[in-house]
């Protein structure tokens, strides 16, 4: 089914955080950073990271200033890349996680070809919006509650 847990929540902030910083090498950020500016438990932010690494988003840096720079930049990953790697399949009905379709009322299901074509919609998002793009989003929101009189 559709849910996206907190590893993979969280994933999306450590990437939208690092998004933020310079590329250049000299910009590494600690888990304890990310951890400390999202209140993210720090045990379960660090195998998040490892994970991230796993996948080639981010690099881990050894020692005593270590940490995680992005291998991509912003417009080249995709929330699909996140959510897939914590996630796995998603689907929004149970039949469609299904590699081989078992259902019983499959051949009479009315709902099967408007939530086929809703899950595809989800699907090509997920794989069309970058993290520049939430990042973006994210900007503009606090832009305008910035200007927005309290």
């Amino acid at each position: 089914m559709f849910h996206v847990n907190k590893k993979t929540e969280y994933a999306l902030l450590a990437l939208g955080y690092l998004s933020g910083k310079p590329h250049e090498m000299g910009s590494i950020t600690s888990v304890r950073e990310i951890a400390d500016a999202h209140n993210i438990p720090y045990s379960l932010l660090a195998k998040v990271m490892l994970m991230l690494a796993s996948a080639g988003l981010v690099k881990a840096v050894q020692g005593t200033k270590g940490g995680y720079i992005l291998l991509k930049s912003p417009s080249d990953i995709t929330v699909a890349d996140a959510v897939t790697l914590f996630e796995g399949r998603m689907a929004i009905a149970g039949c469609f996680d299904e590699k081989e379709i078992s259902c019983p009322q499959w051949s009479e299901c009315l709902m099967k070809d408007p939530l086929f074509e809703l899950n595809q919609k989800i699907h090509r998002l997920l794989r069309e919006t970058t993290l520049e793009d939430l990042v973006k989003k994210t900007n503009q929101i606090k832009a305008n509650d910035s200007e927005t009189p309290h």
